[in-house]
């Protein structure tokens, strides 16, 4: 039985200003500087003086002993003591400008559409089968789905290699860390729209 192909526009009308834009290595990896470091958690502590157990008496008297004084065993100075200027709860967040980011994110449309990697597809209910068939063919390759179809957001989200991005919310990121890139007919315009004249 022959296998069932997914419809492909090809007569598709296309922005430049989107799907025409020439890469700028530079900013897109200032871009994903950005994003990069937004996801990452300032969770690295340790515990000061005050958080260890113990040290609540005083180790010996002040005076008399020949030895330095001390006011607790849980000073920095000693071992198991408490760390000094302990890392807490540092903010990686950084900001950029969104048009740089849309910029970024038509610069990575653009060039996997120049390599041949990106691809617009006609999907509806006949064709979601289809389409995750296609998908589980090229596993081996990091394939971004961007859709505003909830139907196909639930029909690939199990599937390895996978990942499903609504088309108000893609970036830069997203298409660089994919290999293939699939997009819905109905969501070129919401991208466009988005990506030209969007806040």
């Amino acid at each position: 039985m022959a296998e069932k192909k997914i419809e492909t526009k090809k007569e598709t009308k296309l922005d430049p200003k989107v799907w025409e834009v020439e890469l700028n290595p530079d900013l897109i990896a200032q871009v994903l500087y950005v994003y990069m470091n937004n996801e990452r958690k300032g969770t690295a502590t340790a515990k000061t003086r005050g958080d260890v157990s113990g040290g609540g008496k005083k180790p010996w008297r002040q005076k008399g002993t020949g030895r330095a004084r001390q006011g607790s065993i849980r000073s920095p100075l000693w071992t198991k003591g408490g760390v000094t200027f302990v890392p807490t709860n540092r903010n990686w967040k950084r900001k950029i400008n969104s048009k740089m980011a849309k910029k970024a994110t038509c610069m990575m449309l653009s060039d996997r559409l120049r390599e041949k990697k990106l691809e617009f597809v006609n999907i509806d209910k006949k064709d979601l089968k289809a389409l995750r068939e296609n998908i589980v063919k090229n596993s081996g390759k990091k394939t971004l789905v961007v859709s505003i179809n909830k139907e196909l957001q639930l029909a690939v989200r199990n599937l390895t290699n996978v990942k499903f991005v609504d088309s108000m919310k893609l970036n830069a990121k997203h298409v660089v860390d994919s290999s293939k890139v699939l997009v819905d007919q109905d969501s070129v315009k919401v991208l466009e729209e988005r990506l030209i004249n969007g806040k």
